[in-house]
């Protein structure tokens, strides 16, 4: 049994774990942080648009008393959550195209300087 085993590479001792599976989690766990910011600013920008387009409304009796304003903001937060995790309008997703070609950016710039200094080194 142990001789089915693999001696280990100390090279591999000293790569950094970003590269390997940790560096893979790490990296889900950031982009599930971001969808939920994104997705929640997206909630926020909702909410706000149903406030502002309620405003234009004129009011009933039903919300034309203090409570019926206050039912009618936390209406107006509940619909942009739930049009925000049903996919919304496409803010959201905006935002994490926007932050992934940044990202990209970012990670090839540096590559591309470098290797155009070398090339003009003489």
């Amino acid at each position: 049994m142990l001789s089915s085993l693999s001696a280990i590479d100390p090279s591999q001792l000293s790569q950094p774990l970003v590269s390997g599976k940790a560096g893979k989690v790490e990296e889900y766990a950031r982009r599930g942080e971001i969808l939920k910011a994104s997705q929640e600013f997206e909630s926020y920008f909702l909410s706000y648009l149903m406030k502002i387009m309620r405003e234009t409304v004129p009011q009933g009796t039903l919300t034309a008393n203090r409570m019926g304003e206050t039912f009618m903001s936390f209406y107006d937060e509940e619909l942009g959550k739930r049009a925000a995790q049903a996919g919304g309008f496409g803010l959201s997703q905006y935002m994490l195209a926007s932050i992934s070609d940044q990202e990209v950016a970012v990670k090839t710039s540096p590559a591309a300087r470098s290797s155009t200094k070398l090339s003009s080194v003489p």
